[in-house]
């Protein structure tokens, strides 16, 4: 396939945290875990709440993502704060960007997984007994991963295309030693929700997505 007839000058991506229904904030919650970073864009930006004691909503523009971005690869990494006062799960979902026309931006063209769970401070509750799991196919860094098919076409061992629905994508243990009313500086874990994209040739289309990360309660996990 030879993708041609136009190019596709920027994709919006839009992230969006939220506690789940019915669980109070103290017992399950999902927030900034720093800055958002981007690398390998023309034009483009990331904006986010620095601050892990604060919420997030992350917008990313990866910029121009024709060939006149002549950069390998555009990756931009979302840090996520955790806490929780028993055993968790996180899930995304998305909405837009649905393109009927196969040469423009499809979801399986932005490459989607985690890396790098971390403990967020001393009052984080370490276990001994079991692990933070991330699902299948999620736990890979899509930026060092990427490949061509034999359509043309940059592929990822798991991108947007992955998601379904509300798509769990980590589970684990309890995350905080403690069950405070308020976020703290330490007391909870950290992860990397890692978003790429490859310029090249894309046909006009829907330009923009929205991503909902939500915590939940999780199968039960002893620490």
């Amino acid at each position: 396939m030879r993708l041609r007839h136009f190019t596709y000058s920027f994709l919006i991506v839009v992230i969006f945290l939220a506690v789940a229904q019915n669980v109070s904030a103290q017992a399950l919650d999902i927030s900034s875990g720093g800055l958002p970073t981007i690398t390998g864009a023309v034009n483009g930006t990331v904006t986010g709440n620095a601050s892990v004691t604060g919420d997030l909503v992350v917008t990313i523009n990866f910029g121009e993502v024709s060939p006149l971005n002549t950069n390998s690869i555009v990756k931009v990494v979302v840090p996520i704060a955790l806490r929780s006062n028993q055993p968790y799960q996180v899930a995304v979902s998305m909405s837009g960007l649905t393109n009927a026309n196969a040469e423009a931006v499809q979801a399986s063209d932005v490459g989607f997984g985690v890396q790098n769970v971390r403990v967020l401070g001393g009052a984080g509750k370490v276990c001994t007994l079991s692990t933070h799991t991330i699902r299948s196919p999620f736990n890979n860094d899509p930026g060092s991963t990427a490949a061509v098919g034999s359509n043309g076409r940059v592929s990822y061992p798991s991108s947007l295309a992955n998601l379904s629905g509300s798509t769990v994508i980590l589970s684990g243990p309890q995350l905080s030693k403690n069950n405070s009313a308020l976020r703290q500086q330490s007391d909870g874990y950290v992860f990397d929700a890692i978003f790429t994209l490859t310029p090249q040739f894309f046909s006009a289309g829907v330009s923009s997505a929205t991503l909902i990360f939500s915590i939940a309660s999780g199968p039960n996990v002893p620490c």
